[in-house]
């Protein structure tokens, strides 16, 4: 006899009712329908991910265009939808946020829902509003903002993500408050998962000076990156685009299990 196996609808669904109960707690089953209802106001989705961008001094160059190229490609290509349609219930809802110093963050790109290529094509459209600031490099601050982006949110998820890009390491003087940042995020469940654009490589590398590439990776590993499923990713260009896409299939397929 075929066994029959059931849709991925209804699998979404089901999803959908387990989260229900899930938030109903122990003993309150019968507000599930409510729960369900109140979803309608706000919605369920797999993950929810703040994209921060470094708008530091630093970047002034080519970073921060490197950071802008590199997301709206990777929101354009198929890869990318597989893995959201792998999180179930098959959706993903983003925002963008550039920062440099204690008073300069930005939510240049609102909370969207992807589901599937048009949505993504139609976010990474609106990648040009994320404007370069300029200034010091205080990642602490960016990560509150995330955090203060996530729990302004109209979704709700399993998980919360805020995807760190930087191309430099935190200015003096700002330590204490990355440190607590990272322990905030830590604490509400948050997954902290950091991004290092590192410099162009050397055409011509010199034979006695030996340049340390992973420097700025370790860095960021150590003192960014942080919370449950945390991780690290980096690049040089010209791979930017296709390490920034990888990294983001790779957190969705970690997160969706």
């Amino acid at each position: 006899m075929r066994t029959k196996f059931p849709s991925r609808a209804i699998m979404r669904w089901s999803v959908l009712a387990i989260a229900a109960l899930t938030l109903c707690g122990p003993g309150r089953a019968g507000l599930a329908s409510e729960a369900l209802f109140a979803s309608r106001e706000a919605p369920f989705v797999c993950a929810q991910v703040v994209l921060a961008i470094d708008g530091s001094e630093s970047t002034r160059d080519r970073a921060f265009r490197r950071q802008i190229e590199s997301l709206r490609a990777a929101f354009g290509r198929e890869q990318l939808y597989h893995a959201i349609q792998d999180c179930l219930p098959g959706s993903v809802a983003f925002a963008a946020i550039t920062w440099s110093g204690v008073d300069q963050q930005d939510l240049c790109v609102d909370w969207s829902l992807v589901t599937a290529p048009d949505d993504g094509r139609h976010l990474a459209e609106r990648f040009d509003r994320c404007k370069y600031f300029g200034g010091s490099t205080n990642i602490g601050r960016a990560v509150d903002y995330g955090l203060q982006v996530l729990d302004d949110s109209p979704f709700t998820s399993y998980y919360r993500i805020v995807f760190v890009l930087t191309n430099g390491r935190n200015d003096h003087d700002t330590d204490a408050s990355l440190s607590a940042a990272r322990a905030k995020a830590t604490a509400s469940s948050v997954t902290l998962a950091g991004y290092a654009l590192l410099r162009p490589q050397s055409p011509d590398p010199s034979p006695f000076i030996k340049p340390d590439p992973g420097h700025l990776a370790r860095y960021v590993a150590k003192q960014v990156s942080a919370g449950p499923r945390s991780f690290t990713a980096y690049s040089h260009p010209p791979e930017d685009i296709d390490s920034v896409l990888r990294a983001l299939v790779e957190m969705l397929r970690q997160e969706a299990g």
